[in-house]
């Protein structure tokens, strides 16, 4: 990881480590029984681990500001599925109620659809084709054309409800994204352990090209470690994060969440390690 341009995310929007701690103890005492002082590491690394992958979100929300030989080497983007479905804020899982995960799971997929097109226009030499809205859907069609002969395979593993949402908005007139660049994944899936296991690499995925994967920053903690304890690619597989940020109010609380569990994967489940998959 290379140190962030500038502080995004200020200290109101970390959680206390401490306070983060305790927590943990308080609700699994079974914490007790492994090294403290290892555990407070820890959480305190993954609060400024998470502040720094807030800090690449925020920059690159609007537009991606990545080097073109980077975006080059992009040879697939695996999207993970997040709160909500491309065309409801919200469904039946446990992010429901809190207003900060609303459309989350759209915002991450169009994150991948905005750094496919990015990928395509830097491999095709054709540059962003902007024009008057009279021209927009003859400019859509060619922008599509030109991420399916240039654009990057685009994976997706969500449930059910999200994966047959997915298809259903790829069907359609209008659509930038083609139908055949998007590979969904399709199999029992209801946790994030359960994408990990289930994800496969593009068959044309090339011996080192970079994998792009999106999702929103504190859910990167418990993704990079679950690939390090059961990598689904070939070992020294290159990835790289797209960080999607969190809306400022809930930055604090979606941090503690997603620390609570990465310890619960690590320390009760043993299905993620304490080292990030290197990224």
């Amino acid at each position: 990881m290379e140190p962030p341009v500038k502080d995004i995310v200020t200290q109101e929007y970390k959680p206390n480590p401490i306070e983060v701690y305790e927590q943990a103890l308080a609700e699994r005492p079974v914490y007790n029984n492994f090294p403290q002082d290892e555990i407070k590491s820890l959480v305190t690394t993954a609060i400024g681990e998470i502040a720094y992958l807030e800090e690449v979100g925020e920059k690159d929300k609007v537009r991606f500001e990545v080097p073109d030989d980077v975006l080059r080497g992009i040879g697939a983007i695996w999207v993970f599925s997040g709160p909500g479905t491309y065309e409801s804020a919200t469904k039946e899982d446990k992010y429901r109620d809190f207003p900060w995960a609303r459309w989350m799971d759209r915002t991450r997929l169009n994150h991948a659809a905005i750094l496919a097109r990015k990928v395509a226009e830097v491999r095709s030499g054709q540059g962003p084709n902007i024009g008057s809205l009279e021209t927009l859907k003859e400019r859509t069609e060619k922008i599509k054309q030109m991420i399916e002969e240039y654009g990057p395979q685009i994976v997706y593993n969500g449930t059910q409800l999200e994966d047959d949402t997915v298809a259903s908005v790829l069907s359609r007139e209008g659509t930038i994204i083609p139908e055949d660049k998007v590979n969904i994944i399709r199999g029992g899936i209801a946790i994030t352990l359960d994408q990990v296991r289930t994800f496969e690499l593009p068959k044309d995925f090339k011996p080192g090209q970079e994998l792009a994967l999106i999702a929103h920053a504190p859910q990167f903690l418990r993704i990079t470690r679950m690939l390090n304890a059961q990598p689904p690619f070939p070992v020294g597989t290159k990835v790289r994060l797209f960080p999607v940020p969190t809306p400022a109010i809930g930055k604090r609380e979606y941090s503690k969440m997603e620390i609570l569990g990465l310890l619960r994967y690590i320390y009760i489940d043993q299905a993620a390690t304490v080292a990030p998959y290197p990224y």
